[in-house]
């Protein structure tokens, strides 16, 4: 080791810059990482739709983030959000570099009406296909406009934070649950469901390759404004009927999941999402009703009006687009399909919609926790804005950005 340099590696700051909250995140890196300062702060109502606003609020959040917590060094890496970042796969002819982004810029033209020249553009080869008698190279485009990087770029800066890194969320959904497939896992196939507030994220992996990515701008904004709608309430408060929901069902399910891992094992082998492994909520609630069901075939049976539900039609068009994305996914991998959901994301503990869409897709499910195995330092200071002690799944993209590496 070079004479002066700190045994302590730490990562960089990771900021999130999400359409429900912004959150903070620094760990020591290792195996496994420890948590120095985490911190998040939801975003007003006022700034969920006004632009300005929301540059107001989060200059004044970031720079109160950071003093709050116990950060260590200026050194940020931040994510590019979801609604400012176009995700696209295109099948291009040729496998020269240059060849191969020209025709992107060309595909980026014609069929997205981009300019390429004003957006930053990254390119995945996921593998080379053969369609009417030709090679094509399917590829994962990632491009965001100079204008929206520049302007978090700016934001940080006035908080007085050094940029060293800016990544799309889906690389940093997979890097935060990249020690799973360092040893038994190392080809599991996983579609990794980030669920939002203003949309869905969909990342499917082949072990540590990401092979598919799509922003589904299906989120649960949709669902509050369903709620309050149906309810004759302001989407604040549908909002917070909602979360109210939320924390009770997360309670009993956590119960529900260990009561019943034992007797309702999963067909396919659980994902391990931390030290201690994922929470299986879903699988513990589906073996659950079964259980009931079994036990009320012989109840006489009773018919209930059926009750119109106004999140049902949303709920039924997000599942229509995932199960396009796991057709796109097996036309190009015919032979190997999806093995496990891992959801993410602050709507991922609606576990009633998790449980839906994993019946749908016929996929077994688990809910993902990225912070599970992070180690918590006795001295570090209390987080402010995320209670720890929960499952916190709605931080897979803070924890990616912290385990990602400096691209700037």
């Amino acid at each position: 080791m070079a004479f002066g340099w700190s045994k302590t590696r730490y990562s960089p700051i990771a900021v999130d810059f999400g359409t429900d909250s912004i959150k903070l995140l620094q760990v020591i890196l290792g195996e496994p990482p420890q948590l120095i300062a985490a911190a998040a702060m939801e975003v007003p109502p006022e700034a969920r739709t006004d632009v300005a606003a929301r540059q107001e609020f989060l200059q004044s959040a970031l720079s109160s983030m950071v003093r709050s917590q116990p950060f260590k060094g200026k050194r940020a890496i931040l994510s590019l959000p979801s609604s400012q970042t176009l995700i696209q796969h295109f099948q291009i002819a040729g496998s020269e570099t240059e060849d191969m982004a020209m025709q992107i810029d060309m595909n980026l033209r014609q069929r997205m009406n981009v300019d390429p020249s004003r957006m930053v553009v990254r390119n995945f080869p996921v593998t080379t296909l053969v369609r009417e008698g030709s090679s094509k190279q399917e590829t994962i485009c990632v491009a965001a406009s100079r204008d929206a990087i520049m302007n978090h770029i700016e934001l940080a800066h006035r908080a007085k934070l050094d940029v060293v890194g800016m990544h799309c969320e889906p690389l940093a959904i997979l890097k935060s649950f990249g020690h799973m497939f360092r040893n038994s896992q190392q080809g599991s196939i996983i579609c990794f469901l980030d669920m939002g507030a203003s949309s869905t994220k969909v990342v499917i992996s082949h072990g540590p390759q990401m092979v598919f990515a799509k922003t589904i701008h299906i989120g649960g904004d949709h669902l509050t404004t369903h709620l309050a709608r149906a309810q004759g309430v302001s989407f604040a408060e549908a909002r917070a009927m909602r979360m109210n929901i939320t924390g009770a069902q997360s309670s009993e399910d956590q119960g529900m999941a260990m009561a019943g891992a034992a007797v309702a094992a999963p067909a396919t082998p659980p994902v391990p999402t931390g030290a201690a492994g994922g929470l299986a909520m879903i699988e513990a609630r589906m073996a659950a009703e079964r259980r009931a069901q079994g036990q009320a075939e012989a109840a006489p049976t009773v018919y209930k009006k059926p009750v119109a539900d106004p999140a049902h039609e949303t709920i039924e068009c997000l599942i229509d687009e995932l199960q396009l994305c796991l057709r796109h996914h097996q036309s190009v991998f015919p032979e190997q399909r999806v093995e496990k959901l891992v959801f993410l994301g602050g709507e991922s503990r609606h576990v009633d919609i998790c449980q839906k869409i994993a019946r749908s897709l016929h996929i077994g499910a688990q809910l993902g926790d990225p912070l599970a195995r992070a180690v918590r330092l006795t001295q570090s200071k209390t987080p402010s804005g995320v209670d720890l002690r929960q499952s916190q799944p709605g931080w897979a993209v803070p924890m990616g950005l912290c385990l990602s590496e400096a691209n700037l």
